[in-house]
């Protein structure tokens, strides 16, 4: 059951992240479109001042000079710099909205130094020249960190471009501010510069962030409240089949309690006939007028003597059958004994020996009581193999050890092997060799033993002999 809750929460969890990373790329590449639609929005918008520079404005110009308004060499860039006057209507939107954007101007044969082409937007330029591509996006690194970079070609509109952008007919102040000899201007229609954004990537994952952290909330909370009924029911279910295990272990207990009554039965009459034995005795004396004081002292001391002990078996089985106990520390020659104890009518009617080899007499955390049950199942499983064997003599041998760092307590019998196919299921519920047998004792030990932070296996020593080992954590 915990490993499949622990596979049910690892399932949830990568769907949670799956959900995650496919939300997370969906706005990022949400982000990622409108960036561009943005950009490509701005630099039309340039574009477009730039056609009404070139189409209307310079025409305009051209004609007051004729006219005589304007002088035949008049220049004045906030008038007739399509470039200065796009950077500044930037610069205004720039400080006005906090734009984060880096807008540049590149052209092949630049008459302002400022707009040489770097070596990587040469390329881009040269590839816009070739009609490689009609735009040009790419996600570049520069010292500023990541940034998605989108460039747009710019042409010779019309003759109006021509007539600055040329040597021979540019005015004598835009020869003077820019010097410009020995320029050659490309012809109408061909492409002459690139206009491009550079938007930092950071800056971009912040446009929809919002609605990130909202919809990354509200499937958090979703996962959590599943996760957390899932959590819920698995609690139940673990509690549920704690309280079953218990359960089922206290009536594993109370179902050998008819045999356990036997045995106390067994182990009383032993000092019930003695204590016929010294009332019939106590008697004699009295109708021969020979009982004295001693021996009624006598009498009194041998029978008190038997009561205790009458007592004492009873105190034992009593707290056998505690369902309440609780863990606690116990040497492990502590639980032997007292199963013994409990066993010692049933082990002399069966003529069963037992021998003790506590090599180590550790301790051990666990339910005592438990740890009897343990201990009686697997004996009165050898018992029952007595029965149907004639083995003589009858002999269970108790092994307490340490190996591979952890406490072994093995009980050994020399009842006859069991068969291999059996040793892989003998554990298993409702599994029993024997014809009334309910298959539930060893399949409770596991449990029991389980629970108490313990291993229990069985194997065959020899084909006389078989051990049954319950091996406990070294903690």
């Amino acid at each position: 059951m915990r490993y499949k809750f622990q596979l049910i929460v690892g399932a949830f969890i990568f769907v949670y992240l799956l959900v995650s990373a496919l939300v997370l790329n969906f706005y990022n590449d949400l982000a990622m479109k409108d960036a561009k639609k943005e950009a490509y929005y701005v630099l039309e918008g340039i574009n477009s001042v730039r056609e009404y520079i070139a189409g209307v404005q310079r025409p305009l110009i051209e004609q007051l000079k004729e006219q005589g308004v304007l002088k035949e060499d008049f220049f004045d860039e906030r008038l007739l710099s399509s470039s200065y006057i796009s950077r500044e209507i930037y610069n205004i939107q720039k400080k006005k909205y906090n734009l984060e954007f880096d807008y540049k101007l590149v052209a092949i044969a630049p008459l302002n130094k400022a707009h040489e082409p770097n070596e990587f937007e040469a390329g881009v330029l040269h590839g816009f020249k070739e009609n490689k591509f009609k735009e040009f996006v790419k996600i570049i690194k520069d010292e500023n960190g990541s940034q998605l970079f989108v460039g747009l070609p710019i042409k010779n509109q019309s003759p109006s471009c021509l007539a600055c952008h040329s040597s021979a007919n540019a005015p004598q102040q835009m020869l003077e501010k820019y010097g410009m000899e020995g320029i050659e201007i490309p012809d109408v229609n061909e492409t002459v510069a690139m206009i491009s954004f550079k938007i930092p990537i950071r800056a971009i994952f912040t446009y929809h962030l919002q609605e990130v952290i909202v919809i990354m909330s509200a499937i958090t909370l979703i996962f959590g409240l599943f996760l957390l009924l899932v959590y819920k029911m698995h609690r139940r279910g673990e509690e549920s089949k704690r309280q079953t295990e218990q359960l089922m272990i206290h009536q594993s207990r109370l179902a050998s309690m008819g045999e356990m009554i036997g045995n106390i039965s067994h182990q009383w009459k032993q000092p019930l006939a003695q204590i016929s034995s010294a009332l019939i005795n106590l008697e004699l004396y009295q109708e021969r007028k020979k009982l004295d004081e001693a021996k009624i002292y006598e009498f009194i001391e041998e029978t008190s003597k038997q009561i205790n002990f009458m007592s004492e078996t009873v105190d034992d089985f009593k707290n056998f059958f505690s369902p309440n106990t609780l863990r606690k520390e116990f040497k492990v020659l502590e639980v032997i004994n007292q199963t013994i104890k409990i066993l010692n009518a049933t082990l002399k009617k069966y003529q069963i020996e037992v021998q003790l080899d506590v090599r180590e007499n550790f301790e051990v955390f666990a339910n005592f009581n438990e740890i009897i049950q343990i201990l009686i199942n697997i004996i009165n499983n050898a018992k029952d193999a007595f029965k149907q064997s004639y083995t003589k003599p009858r002999v269970i041998k108790i092994s307490a050890f340490l190996k591979d760092g952890r406490k072994n307590l093995c009980v050994q019998n020399n009842a006859g092997a069991i068969k291999n196919s059996f040793l892989k299921v003998i554990f298993e519920p409702h599994f029993s060799t024997k014809e009334s047998g309910s298959g539930l004792g060893l399949y409770m030990s596991r449990l029991i033993a389980r629970k108490n932070n313990a291993l229990i296996f069985a194997k065959n020593v020899d084909e006389n002999h078989v051990a049954f080992t319950i091996s406990f954590e070294n903690l």
